[in-house]
This record gives C-alpha cells, sequence and structure tokens, in this order.
C-alpha cells in the first residue's frame, strides 16, 4: 500500500474517552435533508479523526439511530409485504430455535439435517441455541432484552478496486443487558453493501461517499455531524441509494450484497459455546404470496474447521484450493492479511471457545497438508514462515479468530514480526462501545486507504484511478468478512 502525504490524527490521540467509556423515507422523518450533504466534489482529503470519520460512538450521534427505526426501514423496504420491524427481528432469532421451541412460521435450525444433524450448508450447527429465547420478547425498549447503538462504522476500504459497490457501512448494537450480566449478552451488526450508482465509471463513482465521510472530520459540531450520519444510511447522498434497505442486507446473495451478524454469548445454561453467526434476508415466496424473513446463513470466510484436517469428505478439494491462498495469507504487512474461501466451504457458526475455528489445531495431524504447504512457502520465497504461520494467519480471517482466538491465545506471534492485537475478549466493540486494541490498530491503515483513494481522484477525474486486481481497496478478497 503506498503512502500518502497526509496529516494524519492518531486515532489513539483523540480517543480516550472512548476507552473510558426499495424505497427512502422524507428528509423530515430523517433528520436532514440531503443538500447538506453535498458540495464535495473535487475535494482533496482532510486529515482523518478517527471518531469522526472511521469508527463514530459519541452518543449525540448514536442517538440518531434506535434499532427501531434501523428494522423499521429495513421491513419497508423488503419489496414484499411487510412484516413489522419487531416481527423481522423476532423471526430472525427464531431461526436459532429448532421446530419444537419455534415461535413463528420459520425457519428453524432444524428444518436441515445431514447425517441426522442440524446443518448450514452440510455443516453441523448446535440447535437450539439459548438465543432462540428472544423470538417472544422486544428489542426495542429500555429493558434488559432491548438494544442501543453502540458503533456507526466506515468501511469505505471494503469497497472492490472495480467499482462493483462502494463499501460497507455498518450499525453495530448491544444488548442492553450486557453491561451488567455476562452470560446475557449478544451484539447485531447490520452490515449494509452501499450499491455503485453508476458501476460503469469505476470506483471513481464512489468518490462522493468517501468525501463525505472524510469530511465529517472537519466538522466540529457533534449535532451537525449526527444530522449528516442520520441523512447518509436514511436518506442517501444525491444519487446514492439509502444505505438502509432491506436489499443491502444480503437479499440475491453475492459479494454485492451485506449481511446481518450476531456474536452471541447467552449461558444461562452452561455448555453452550459462545459464538458468531450471519444471517441475509430474503424475499421468501410460497405460491403467490411473499414475505421478507431472515435467513441463517454460512458465515462468509469461515471455513468449516474440518476442513483442515482431512476428514470431510470434502477436505481433498479445499485444501488443494487453500494452497492458492498462501501466498496473500504471508502478507508482510498486518493489515493485507488475506483469505478468500468458497461459500460452500464456509461454516454455519463460528465458536470462539473451542478449537473448532482453530485451523491449526485442525491440521495438527494432517501431515501431507502441512508437507504441501510448507512446500508452497518454498515456492514462494517465504522461510522466514513456518506452516503453523499460515494456519494461524488462516484463523485471523475467520469470525472466532478475529474475535477471540488469535489475538487473546497465549501467543498472537504470526510469523516475519508480525502479531495480531487483541480483542476486547470475544468482542471489537463493546456495549459501552468501547473498542478493541486491534480495532485501534486498524484504523490507522483505513484512514491511509480513505485519504489515498480520495487524493488519487482530486480533482474528480472520469476513470477509476486504481487497477482492479480483483481486491478491495483495502487489499482483502471481495466479499471479505473482517
Amino acid at each position: 500500500m503506498r503512502r500518502s502525504s497526509f496529516s494524519f490524527i492518531p486515532f489513539a490521540a483523540v480517543s480516550t474517552a472512548l476507552l473510558l467509556a426499495c424505497s427512502s423515507s422524507s428528509d423530515d422523518e430523517h433528520g436532514g435533508s440531503t443538500s447538506s450533504l453535498q458540495g464535495l466534489a473535487g475535494s482533496c482529503a482532510v486529515p482523518v479523526d478517527g471518531t469522526r470519520s472511521l469508527f463514530v460512538t459519541d452518543a449525540t450521534a448514536l442517538a440518531q439511530f434506535p434499532l427501531a427505526s434501523v428494522m423499521g426501514q429495513i421491513a419497508a423496504t423488503g419489496n414484499a409485504p411487510a412484516p413489522t420491524a419487531l416481527a423481522l427481528y423476532q423471526q430472525m432469532v427464531d431461526t436459532l430455535n429448532d421446530k419444537a421451541h419455534g415461535t413463528t412460521t420459520g425457519p428453524h435450525c432444524d428444518d436441515v439435517l445431514t447425517n441426522g444433524n442440524a446443518s448450514i450448508d452440510g455443516f453441523p450447527i448446535e440447535c437450539p441455541r439459548q438465543e432462540g429465547s428472544l423470538s417472544t420478547t422486544d428489542p426495542f425498549g429500555a429493558g434488559a432484552d432491548g438494544y442501543s447503538p453502540v458503533g456507526i462504522v466506515n468501511r469505505f476500504d471494503l469497497a472492490p478496486k472495480n467499482g462493483s459497490n462502494c463499501g460497507q457501512y455498518r450499525l453495530v448494537y448491544g444488548k442492553n443487558s450486557g453491561k451488567t450480566q455476562f452470560n446475557n449478552r449478544m451484539l447485531l451488526i447490520f452490515e449494509a453493501v452501499l450499491p455503485n450508482p453508476n458501476p460503469a465509471a469505476g470506483l471513481t463513482a464512489c468518490l462522493p461517499v468517501a468525501q463525505f465521510w472524510d469530511n465529517l472530520s472537519n466538522d466540529a459540531d457533534a449535532t451537525s455531524r449526527a444530522t449528516k450520519l442520520r441523512s447518509f444510511y436514511f436518506t442517501g447522498l444525491s444519487g446514492f441509494s439509502p444505505v438502509i434497505q432491506a436489499a443491502h442486507y444480503g437479499v440475491g446473495g453475492g459479494t454485492d450484497t451485506g449481511q446481518i451478524r450476531a456474536n452471541m454469548f447467552m449461558n444461562f445454561k452452561s455448555g453452550q459455546q459462545w459464538e458468531l453467526r450471519e444471517f441475509r434476508l430474503s424475499p421468501t415466496c410460497a405460491s403467490t404470496t411473499c414475505a421478507l424473513r431472515a435467513i441463517n446463513t454460512s458465515v462468509a470466510t469461515n471455513p468449516f474447521g474440518g476442513l483442515f484436517g482431512g476428514t470431510d469428505p470434502r477436505s481433498q478439494a479445499f485444501q488443494s484450493a487453500f494452497l492458492g491462498q498462501v501466498s496473500s495469507l504471508a502478507a508482510r504487512n498486518v493489515n493485507t492479511i488475506a483469505m478468500s474461501t468458497p461459500a460452500a466451504d464456509d461454516a454455519g457458526e463460528s465458536d470462539e471457545q473451542d478449537t473448532s475455528n482453530d485451523y491449526r489445531a485442525q491440521a495438527q495431524s494432517n501431515t501431507p497438508f502441512r508437507a504441501q504447504i510448507t512446500s508452497t512457502l518454498v515456492s514462494i520465497n517465504r522461510p522466514d514462515l513456518s506452516v503453523d504461520n499460515i494456519l494461524d494467519r488462516a484463523t485471523t480471517q475467520s469470525c472466532a479468530g478475529c474475535h477471540q482466538l488469535s489475538g487473546n491465545r497465549g501467543s498472537n506471534d504470526l510469523g516475519a514480526g508480525l502479531t495480531w492485537p487483541a480483542s476486547n475478549g470475544f468482542t471489537q466493540i463493546d456495549e459501552s462501545s468501547r473498542l478493541s486494541p486491534a480495532v485501534q490498530a486498524f484504523l490507522t491503515f483505513r484512514s491511509t486507504v480513505l485519504t489515498n483513494f480520495i487524493n488519487a481522484n482530486c480533482p474528480a477525474t472520469t476513470t477509476s484511478a486504481t487497477l482492479d486486481d480483483g481486491r478491495t481497496l483495502g487489499g482483502s478478497p471481495i466479499g471479505a468478512a473482517n
């Protein structure tokens, strides 16, 4: 990644407070007109304040994003008879119940069985989950089962270099009980992919989005920034759709749609793993009637651990393809370590407390596979890396690895002088908006990606200034999870 000459305000220097603690709606309803967001064409990057332009956690901004409003707009834009926001939430968490305990018409976690076990894409999942009990609760209130917004996240760095979309824009919510009850936690993250309104122009068409986020750093008024953010998410920049639309959370699948993720910690009954799951929205149709539903799908860039061990029937094909990932996993910068796996190899869950997602542990006894990785390292002239380094780097790309396994194990050494930074312990942001050391470490790189792109297109050009090599601006594979 080439360096720019801009002046960066280090995120850590401005975040002490954080560490301590298909239709769009009208402008009036959503707190401001889009006109306040315009006038940016041709402007160059300003020094980035991470608390304003990358990972927003100030109370004034968060207050603009109650979960009821977000889920209400998602439900209303689903191109199907709209469920209520409450019905959509309850149906989503009901997918964690089996049919015997279900409270909606489904789907449920035991609808598909493989070898007699509940499964997603043929891989086993825990079913039912205790979080299924939330299917009869109200997530919009101030009580223990309600959710509060904890973070607003700019992931322009996930925009593909080919300009097929303009990146991901995320909203993170924490279950209120999680502030005081360690065994009653759940976080939801809404990861919308914003479409490029002019794909023929390439990524340059996304320049107004990059400039919008960058220019928040120049706005010292918290209320003004909050109004702009709400308008960006609910109403949209001129020429762009609102971020919050059902189609942006997985409808149709593929790498140009987003997802909803859940980090689940409910453990009233001992023995349940803490884990991450992924949901995508789908207008499910029966006969002539359609309904918008949340489907519990496989977890992206999170291959099933057994594929590394060689016991699963799909192991051989997976391992052959994995050798092609060794070069990108061998990156010399921790920010650009990357892995891409076919969706068919991704697990239905990502466990944070056992070794099912620890790929080094899974492959420990697979001598032939380890020998192939060694040969690949020799072929790319990386004698400074071991097989275990590559497998540990693969683990960092999974949800469980990023959130817990990689940064919080006894050794987080990735070889060649790199280490994986620690999470908060299972979270990258917690219910009090406290950011992890990992997030803070990665924000400087994301700032560089943002400002380099703006300055490369300043003044605005008619063609993208970035060569398409099948990756995002940040260097990860298109559709990567982290």
